[in-house]
């Protein structure tokens, strides 16, 4: 019994830390500036305002301070985050924006080829983006491979290893 509590403590010990190291990526991304879906989109800012590769690019883009400043160059509220916007803008920083969706090496994703090819929105992998009056801290869909298959199916596209396996 004295051999097995040391393996029993080391193995629950590893086991909590692998569990803690698997939930670190997508649990919290702790972005640098609380940016506000609801209110841009009530503005009539669209999606590749901020996201503007998504129609040609595998990648969709971040928002860059340059396309931020456009507007909110003055205070337009008393909001810390904007006040953020123009320290970033003056101290020529980029805003170092964390990705909330990463997908293996092995897997290639295409953002131009979900969204213009398979005419699919936004929200089918990122769920009700426009609304939400914080950033992502986790992906809203677990993007796992029968997820990706599934989809696949439904949309009644091929199911190939090769079509996103690098």
């Amino acid at each position: 019994m004295k051999r097995l509590t040391p393996f029993l403590f080391g193995f629950l010990a590893g086991a909590l830390l692998l569990f803690f190291i698997h939930l670190t990526p997508n649990s919290k991304a702790n972005q640098p500036l609380l940016f506000n879906h609801k209110k841009h989109t009530e503005q009539g800012i669209e999606c590749i305002s901020c996201h503007p590769h998504f129609k040609t690019q595998t990648f969709s883009g971040l928002p860059d301070v340059g396309v931020c400043i456009e507007c909110h160059k003055d205070p337009l509220t008393e909001s810390k985050e904007e006040e953020k916007v123009r320290l970033f803008y003056q101290q020529k920083k980029k805003i170092q924006w964390k990705r909330v969706y990463e997908q293996p090496d092995h897997v290639f994703f295409s953002h131009r080829r979900h969204v213009l090819l398979g005419k699919m929105n936004c929200k089918d992998c990122h769920g009700e983006i426009e609304r939400m009056e914080r950033p992502p801290s986790r992906p809203w869909v677990k993007m796992t491979m029968k997820w990706c298959m599934d989809c696949h199916l439904n949309k009644k596209v091929t199911n190939d290893c090769m079509a996103c396996h690098v």
